[in-house]
């Protein structure tokens, strides 16, 4: 069986959730991903402790497209961006003596404005903390995740969600709440969707680590699905949370083990993408 690189025509090989900074990596990490394959991916906002709290958004954001227009410039890749505030930056502003949910709803609406702007593609990751928290806490960050929601739906955006893991209730308080704001299910993300949630039915799109058991599980359900590294460009913890070629090479692993792998690929790679964000990643200009 043919290779999906020595495909005839262009095809998108694309990796959902890539954080990348000037201090790791960068554009070294996504040449990895291209000498693999990789055609295009969607680049996310990190988290910068180093950076003040007042004007926070600012620093993080421009940062952000930099790397963007770098990744750009340096290599063959398409570059979506995504920016948002990151669920712990709550606890970053309440150490700051800031009121976390006054920051993060600014943080919101500016990537709004970007967004607006045709400067970025998509909200995320914003969410809630993936380890327990204060009751009190979870309230006022859920409070914020909702305020996204509705902002995603009054300019309608894409919204990429940082969670805890979400099980079958999970997924169902999600699409409430896109319900309740009139914002369509599919165009909320759950990122780092887990390979057991596709034993679930939901409207709200999975996009789940490139790993081999996850992508068994994902083709098998029949069910909507992107893939993503949630490569950090960490210098103290190279290749976290996964190396930023492992999409590329799932795509090589799904073309060797799948008779319709053609279709699989234009699923999960351009058709889903496309339907989430509105963007052809072959034709993207």
């Amino acid at each position: 069986m043919s290779s999906p690189m020595n495909l005839p025509g262009a095809r998108s090989v694309f990796d959902n959730h890539v954080h990348l900074t000037p201090r790791g990596e960068n554009v070294k990490a996504v040449l990895r991903f291209q000498s693999k394959g990789g055609t295009a991916i969607n680049l996310i906002s990190l988290p910068d402790m180093e950076a003040p709290p007042s004007g926070y958004y600012e620093t993080v954001y421009s940062k952000t497209l930099d790397m963007a227009n770098r990744v750009r410039a340096e290599t063959t890749v398409k570059v979506m961006v995504s920016v948002g505030p990151y669920p712990l930056d709550y606890y970053m502003f309440q150490k700051a003596g800031l009121d976390p949910e006054d920051m993060m709803r600014r943080g919101i609406d500016m990537a709004a404005e970007l967004f607006l702007d045709h400067r970025v593609n998509a909200m995320g990751e914003l969410g809630r903390p993936h380890f327990p928290v204060e009751p009190e806490d979870l309230r006022k960050i859920t409070g914020i995740m909702e305020y996204a929601i509705e902002v995603a739906s009054d300019i309608d955006c894409p919204l990429i969600l940082h969670t805890e893991d979400l099980g079958q209730s999970g997924f169902s308080e999600l699409e409430h709440m896109a319900s309740r704001h009139g914002i369509a299910p599919y165009r909320i993300v759950k990122h780092h969707a887990l390979g057991a949630d596709f034993k679930f039915q939901s409207m709200i799109t999975k996009s789940t680590l490139a790993t081999r058991d996850n992508v068994h599980r994902a083709i098998e359900s029949g069910q909507d699905f992107m893939l993503e590294t949630d490569f950090v460009d960490d210098p103290g913890k190279p290749d976290k949370v996964i190396p930023p070629d492992s999409v590329p090479r799932r795509a090589i692993m799904i073309a060797q083990q799948y008779e319709d792998w053609e279709r699989i690929f234009s699923r999960c790679f351009e058709e889903v993408p496309r339907k989430v964000y509105g963007i052809d990643l072959l034709n993207p200009d």
